[in-house]
């Protein structure tokens, strides 16, 4: 069995709550243009908190017909959005490959949270000859993987990942593993999240987790700072276009990236709070940096979880210097979260589309509503405004509930190394 095939980045899509399209998503979080606003959705004035990150101006229609898109929730109709993006962008011709070497992995944490929602309500009010019959496949985590396959004709592996705020970084590495393996040419993931609805968002609101600057949406969400009161919930769908390196050379594909190595370990220590002691992921990233064979020298960014929840802030911050010593405070250090929200698996996506785009364009988008550090979080974590810097390689990192850790290491492509 193969394992060192090279595995690298050559299309990507986003639906995001500060853009759709990689230009509008880019632009926005160098320049720190926030996604997060009063919700919209549904009445919200009864809510302790009462902003999230919505995607506004999207139409399902505009990437599906109105039939398909009337049978699927909300997070799948991302995902999809997101999946033709990345496939246009790869400039791949589907048609000639072997599909069943093609394969798909889609991760989500809510799946589709607003369909069980609005046709419960309706069976409550209505009765069941009033439900829909395509709920069950509606709601189902696995229907946004299931119809990309369906559209595009792609009968390789095909997995839905439902691992947290780290799906979508777990799916990046259920793919690079089954390319490096032999078992797939190209893999086309990502995720979708939808759980801006009035009882997931209420469920939130009850754990306290949430911010309540209401009053200035945009500046409610601060990692890393003394003054932060909570994440903020989000939306979107990402995807990215993952093909094994001869098989993109061969066709001549534009490389944005290459998947270097992955590690994900548990802290096993309260599905909630987190392990002060931050060893186990002071130890992931160590993994993660021994199976890329690299030293910590090697890294020139941090794309870090940063989701405005100080214990997890701080956490962060202390196994990031544990691992990196006095060298940490030359590594810029940054969260995208005050831009995009916390849009559990799509996040992970999203960190790695910011870090493609900052190695390719040697810019560094800002931690925004960065202006009164913790003492504890003392890292260069770029506050407000962006920088110039050059990144070769990069280490991306997400803390889910449950104590779940996934670290993922990209880089620029160099053909200096065996091209296998």
């Amino acid at each position: 069995m193969e394992n060192n095939r090279r595995v690298v980045i050559t299309g990507m899509g986003v639906v995001a709550p500060n853009g759709i399209g990689v230009d509008a998503f880019w632009d926005s979080l160098v320049h720190g243009h926030s996604g997060v606003r009063r919700i919209t959705r549904f009445d919200v004035s009864s809510y302790p908190s009462q902003i999230a990150a919505e995607v506004p101006d999207f139409d399902p229609t505009d990437y599906m017909d109105p039939k398909t898109a009337k049978r699927l929730g909300r997070f799948a109709h991302f995902a999809i959005a997101a999946s033709d993006m990345a496939v246009e962008d790869s400039e791949i011709d589907l048609s000639k490959e072997d599909p069943y070497r093609v394969g798909v992995y889609i991760g989500t944490a809510m799946g589709g949270s607003e369909v069980i929602e609005t046709q419960h309500a309706i069976f409550m009010d209505k009765g069941l000859k009033r439900i829909s019959p395509f709920t069950p496949f509606s709601c189902s985590t696995h229907s946004a993987s299931g119809m990309i396959s369906c559209r595009l004709n792609l009968r390789g592996t095909n997995i839905t990942v439902a691992s947290g705020c780290n799906s979508g970084l777990d799916a990046a590495f259920l793919a690079f593993n089954a390319i490096r393996l032999g078992d797939a040419d190209i893999m086309i993931i990502g995720a979708g999240e939808a759980p801006i609805t009035p009882y997931i968002h209420a469920a939130f609101c009850a754990t306290g987790f949430l911010s309540r600057g209401n009053g200035e949406p945009k500046k409610a969400l601060k990692p890393y700072d003394i003054h932060a009161d909570g994440t903020v919930l989000g939306e979107g769908g990402g995807v990215l276009i993952l093909e094994q390196l001869q098989h993109a050379l061969k066709r001549k594909a534009k490389i944005y990236g290459e998947v270097l190595s992955y590690s994900s370990l548990s802290e096993a220590f309260d599905f909630v709070e987190v392990d002060a002691n931050c060893e186990t992921m002071a130890r992931n990233f160590e993994q993660a940096l021994k199976t890329a064979k690299l030293d910590i020298k090697d890294i020139d960014y941090i794309n870090a979880h940063g989701n405005g929840m100080l214990s997890y802030d701080i956490n962060e911050t202390n196994a990031i210097k544990r691992v990196f010593g006095e060298i940490i405070y030359n590594i810029p250090v940054t969260s995208i979260k005050p831009v995009t929200g916390q849009s559990f698996s799509a996040t992970g996506i999203f960190q790695i589309i910011t870090t493609l785009l900052a190695m390719k364009e040697s810019v560094i988008p800002p931690t925004m509503n960065l202006n009164d550090p913790a003492p504890e979080c003392d890292l260069n974590f770029v506050p407000n405004s962006f920088i110039k810097r050059k990144i070769e390689t990069a280490l991306i990192n997400a803390h889910g509930f449950g104590g779940r850790l996934t670290a993922l290491i990209i880089g620029k492509f160099s053909d200096s190394m065996p091209l296998f």
